[in-house]
């Protein structure tokens, strides 16, 4: 009888060490919303937009606690073009009028994706999810170059694993709160705005 329990506990465990090993893995779906005041400020000047995936993984995080490379998460599709096409509907509403990137531009916007990252950690009764978006931005009007960083770190302490939709909202979270703290900037929109800027480069602090 003693044996036999042994033997019901020993595949218990390994059921249990299974389950957790056999976590799927994730394909976020991100569609960003950028939140940021709206207006006439380019009159109908072109800005020739490009995003640039500089990321160095793949790989934005994994859904394990334990700190092992198991369960990644991904992003489904071209996370630029994502990124990209709110962009454009966010210059549209400020009154310019987004074009395809070209080298010698008039006005030119380039914002690379630096950092897209997801970090899960079990905590005693909930797990603590942790997000983080940097974005870098270059623009450019005539002579003038205009350079800055959007960094941007949230936290949330969930009480159960969240699935791949709880999991796209997370990352579509942090990225759309750097992405409207970017178009939200007065200095880089006033920067695109102007007629004409000298020739000479200024980075945000």
């Amino acid at each position: 009888m003693k044996r036999y329990a042994i033997f019901l506990l020993a595949l218990l465990c390994a059921g249990l060490l299974a389950s957790c090993s056999g976590v799927p893995a994730q394909s976020v779906n991100l569609k960003p919303e950028i939140k940021a005041p709206s207006g006439n400020v380019g009159k109908g000047k072109a800005v020739a937009l490009r995003v640039v995936d500089a990321r160095a993984d793949r790989v934005i995080g994994y859904r394990n606690t334990d700190g092992s490379h198991g369960a990644p998460i991904t992003v489904e599709g071209d996370l630029a073009q994502s990124v990209g096409q709110p962009l454009g509907r966010m210059l549209s509403s400020l009154g310019f009028e987004p074009a395809p990137y070209k080298d010698g531009a008039a006005r030119s916007l380039t914002v690379t994706i630096r950092e897209l990252g997801y970090n899960a950690q079990a905590l005693t009764v909930t797990r603590k999810v942790t997000t983080k978006c940097v974005l870098a931005v270059r623009a450019t009007n005539g002579p003038g170059t205009w350079e800055g960083n959007f960094p941007v770190s949230q936290e949330r302490e969930l009480m159960m694993a969240p699935d791949e939709n709880a999991n796209a909202r997370l990352v579509n979270d942090v990225l759309s709160e750097s992405l409207s703290m970017m178009m939200s900037d007065p200095e880089l929109v006033q920067f695109l705005g102007k007629d004409s800027v000298p020739g000479k480069t200024t980075i945000k602090e």
